[in-house]
């Protein structure tokens, strides 16, 4: 049988593997994504629930937001709860979201993980690919030979039919879990440790007495570690709680854990509140470990993604969270260099960035769980407090906030996190997230958020943030003459991967009427200089904002004919002539 042929071979059909191909098919590349169970015949049972602030802003930028969130559950503050009295403390970073600054999704989304992979699925096949269910990954061969593009030859078992399978593609991604056999066969290293600290995690109908029980609280228990409370889709409550050692004695070890006991120990664990089951539709015992790939990238064809390259706890739903950050950040660079337009070198930016910031993931994990479980992580050690007092600490702090619910995740200078040593022309830097704010549509005056119009489809936004045209109107004529050049970078990069906006800050009925010259793309009004505000540029000067298609910033460059030449030598260094 001959082999099939594919851009990219995704191995997982969990949440993040599914969105990686969903991506790549919406960019325009064909994947194919294998799973060896039958995800249409499994129960959605527990597993991860909860997709925070930022999650939701990706999912967005990908139009996946919407569907979610029309079978979710948000919730957009939550309790803290110390011998049956509201304190403060608890999941802090959950708690009054409406404080949030510079995004619109000030609330977090509950859905179970497998609904998530159902509306996934479906997206995928919403273009017309679909999965190969029941397909198991077996091995994979690179052949670099000059000629070969592509390069990969993966091995796949159909265990319905109980053959083997050839797939020729240019890439192979594993987002095969834990257990991950791709990063195995790559020879990757999966460094960390499990530790002793056993969980318990359950999806119930329950009633209760506890004062708002829809919202994502939390409770100190003496006896169980501090209780996760957490509204869920259809009716249901996450119900998480620490089994102890002196609690596994008690019942002969894990075996003995039945859903009697979670049951009768979750009452306890919630004292001195009530607590009722009506149903329950999951449970499960489970050991804590942290461990990350020694890399997420082998042979520069491979590609690790979600728990094939890193574990950790629940403790702040740091798991879906940081897969999908995961799938967000590889998809588009996997798809530029598939259609040959990238780089090698964007392509290693993806382990340069996440690596190092799953690390601080996994290191925050490290001090939550353990806290959580009553220990005293050794940052704090010799500390008199209760662990919960120094949990409160720890959650209090703006910036690990702000790092949990993804709004504070930057990345430093790189290769596609290019800073311009001229004059700084905007408060924002490179790396950073991009803020979302109101802008004003042409004609109609309505309002459109900044991050919809920056939508994923693996482009590069360039936005010319044009400030008052009464001080700036030559530096775009300037910005024009420059891009006319037959040397310029938009002469050299195949047009399609940039997409241009000009944002004024001044009222007007029309683009080149405000502007006084004809506009670069599309024309959007900052009237009340927000925008301009929030991004920090100057209305008597502007600036050129690029956004990366996973709208984090790029570069900053001054809106000029010599930020033109910097945008030259930005995209120079990741994307191939044309």
């Amino acid at each position: 049988m001959a082999p099939l042929v594919a851009d990219v071979l995704v191995v997982g059909g969990g949440p993040v593997g599914s969105l990686i191909a969903y991506q790549l098919a919406r960019f325009g590349c064909k994947p194919l994504l294998v799973e060896q169970d039958d995800k249409n015949m499994m129960p959605c049972y527990g597993r991860a629930c909860t997709l925070w602030p930022r999650t939701i802003e990706l999912l967005d930028t990908v139009d996946m937001a919407e569907r979610l969130m029309q079978l979710g559950v948000v919730t957009r503050s939550g309790l803290h709860f110390h011998e049956g009295r509201r304190v403060k403390g608890g999941l802090m970073y959950g708690s009054r979201m409406d404080k949030l600054g510079d995004t619109f999704y000030k609330f977090a989304l509950h859905l179970r993980q497998r609904l998530t992979e159902e509306q996934l699925i479906q997206a995928l096949e919403d273009f017309g690919i679909k999965p190969y269910f029941q397909h198991r990954f077996e091995g994979y061969d690179i052949n670099e030979g000059a000629d070969n593009l592509y390069s990969v030859t993966a091995h796949v078992k159909d265990l319905v039919k109980d053959e083997i399978i050839e797939i020729k593609v240019k890439y192979l991604v594993g987002a095969d879990g834990g257990k991950s056999v791709v990063r195995k066969l790559a020879n990757i290293s999966f460094d960390g440790e499990n530790t002793k600290h056993r969980w318990i995690r359950m999806d119930a109908i329950v009633k209760t007495n506890m004062p708002s029980f829809r919202n994502l609280n939390s409770i100190d228990s003496a006896s169980h570690g501090q209780i996760l409370w957490c509204p869920n889709d259809n009716g249901l409550t996450r119900i998480g709680y620490v089994f102890s050692q002196k609690l596994l004695e008690k019942y002969g070890g894990e075996q003995g854990v039945t859903l009697e006991v979670a049951m009768e120990e979750a009452k306890k664990a919630v004292s001195p509140f009530e607590l009722e089951f009506e149903r329950v539709d999951w449970f499960t015992i489970y050991g804590i470990g942290q461990r990350i790939a020694g890399t997420f990238c082998a042979h520069d064809r491979v590609f690790l993604a979600g728990d094939a390259c890193h574990t950790h706890s629940s403790g702040s739903a740091q798991g879906l969270n940081t897969g999908v950050h995961d799938a967000i950040k590889l998809a588009w660079k996997l798809a530029l260099c598939v259609q040959g337009i990238g780089k090698k070198s964007l392509l290693d930016s993806y382990d340069a960035e996440r690596r190092p910031l799953v690390r601080q993931v996994i290191d925050n994990d490290k001090t939550i769980s353990m806290l959580i479980s009553g220990q005293y992580p050794s940052r704090f050690e010799g500390r008199k407090e209760h662990t919960r007092e120094i949990l409160t600490e720890w959650f209090e702090d703006i910036n690990m906030q702000l790092f949990t619910l993804g709004l504070g995740i930057s990345y430093p200078p790189s290769i596609v996190n290019f800073e311009d040593p001229g004059p700084s022309r905007a408060t924002i830097n490179p790396g950073e997230r991009a803020p979302d704010v109101y802008l004003t549509k042409l004609g109609t005056g309505d309002p459109i958020r900044l991050q919809s119009i920056l939508s994923n489809d693996a482009k590069f936004s360039i936005v010319l943030f044009a400030g008052n045209p009464g001080y700036t109107r030559s530096s775009l004529i300037s910005v024009k003459t420059a891009l006319s050049d037959s040397q310029s970078f938009v002469a050299l990069f195949p047009k399609r991967v940039f997409r241009w906006f000009t944002i004024p800050s001044v009222f007007g009925n029309g683009g080149q009427e405000v502007l006084g010259v004809t506009p670069l793309g599309t024309v959007y009004l900052d009237e009340s200089v927000k925008a301009h505000e929030i991004y920090g540029v100057d209305p008597t000067k502007g600036a050129i904002i690029v956004f990366r298609p996973d709208s984090w910033v790029g570069t900053v460059v001054s809106m000029d004919g010599s930020g033109v030449e910097r945008l030259k030598e930005y995209f120079s260094g990741i994307l191939t002539w044309s």
